[in-house]
């Protein structure tokens, strides 16, 4: 069972050809309402790659925080730790997706915001039963530290995708059995440049110095590298699509990696202790979200572009068809 700790927004979709520059007004092409957020991304992406998961979050009580309720209850196994809270409003993304597929995105926290450490003392039974927990940086960051604290204790396997990224206490890093930023936030992580492959092994280096146990660099279109404590270093590439729509990807890439490290956990007995994959394991998980997260990119909007297990079984047929 994975659980997910973190936001749930409802995303404002803008389209347009072309995003502007400062001061300039575009005419969009569309508008729409879709469910969103970091968390209930990874969350719905980790139960259709087939994961029986488990939503913790906030809503408000308001319109967005019933309709996003709604949808998540189709989707996941437990949504019983979802609360509606009073005097605040469901978080929102307002997102501009150009005409190229490229998005620029503005959170509003609301409701996700609420999160404290006493309140994941209050879940630990929660994250005691689960294979994985699987976290991001939209709801305070003691919420977040509080939790990784927690699986660490009860041995649960923990992967932190650090977005939006934020300079992290190097205590953190102790706590966290995999890490998995993109380019840009692994940047901000270390303070180093990450645009080559010899800086971001340096800079993946600095954080495996803290304690780290591994961590994947994704990269969009140039796939992931991996890196753990051993030195061992992989590169997975990607699968060239035409994309329509990012939106979600890297939600996608890690809902269906927590899938698969979930399955592994399952599958090896594992009762008590830390779970750490060996290179070959997180290459076959890798792989895997890759596919996912290539098929999410080829569909608009967050949770609507993300793929069932059926469909990513199915990927090379897929691929035959859609691959750039």
């Amino acid at each position: 069972m994975i659980t997910v700790i973190g936001s749930i927004n409802m995303d404002l979709v803008v389209t347009a050809d072309k995003a502007p520059e400062a001061g300039e007004t575009v005419m969009g092409t569309g508008f729409r309402q879709i469910p969103g957020g970091k968390g209930a991304n990874q969350a719905v992406a980790a139960a259709r790659s087939g994961a029986e998961t488990a939503m913790v979050g906030r809503v408000g009580r308001d319109s967005f925080g019933e309709t996003i309720l709604r949808g998540l209850q189709e989707d996941l196994s437990d949504t019983s730790h979802i609360q509606r809270m009073d005097g605040v409003p469901t978080g929102i993304a307002a997102i501009l997706v150009d005409g190229k597929g490229q998005n620029r995105i503005t959170v509003v926290s609301g409701a996700n915001f609420t999160f404290t450490a006493d309140d994941i003392d209050a879940i630990r039974p929660l994250i005691a039963r689960s294979h994985v927990l699987l976290l991001q940086l939209e709801i305070p960051l003691e919420a977040v530290f509080r939790a990784l604290v927690v699986a660490k204790e009860e041995g649960v396997c923990s992967i932190l995708n650090p977005a939006p990224a934020i300079e992290l206490p190097p205590a953190i890093y102790g706590c966290v059995d995999l890490l998995t930023p993109n380019e840009s936030e692994l940047s901000i992580l270390t303070g180093l440049p990450a645009g080559t492959r010899p800086q971001r092994i340096e800079a993946s280096r600095k954080l495996l110095g803290f304690g780290l146990p591994s961590l994947i660099v994704t990269l969009g279109s140039e796939g992931s590298l991996s890196i753990n404590q051993t030195g061992e270093i992989r590169h997975v590439p990607a699968y060239p699509v035409d994309a329509l729509d990012t939106t979600a990807a890297g939600d996608c890439f890690n809902g269906a990696l927590a899938c698969q490290i979930d399955r592994m956990i399952a599958e090896s007995g594992q009762r008590t202790g830390r779970f750490v994959p060996t290179p070959e394991q997180l290459a076959v998980a890798i792989d895997f979200a890759t596919k996912a997260s290539a098929i999410s990119v080829t569909r608009a909007g967050a949770q609507p572009s993300l793929p069932y297990r059926r469909e990513i079984d199915a990927f090379d047929a897929w691929y035959s068809l859609h691959s750039s």
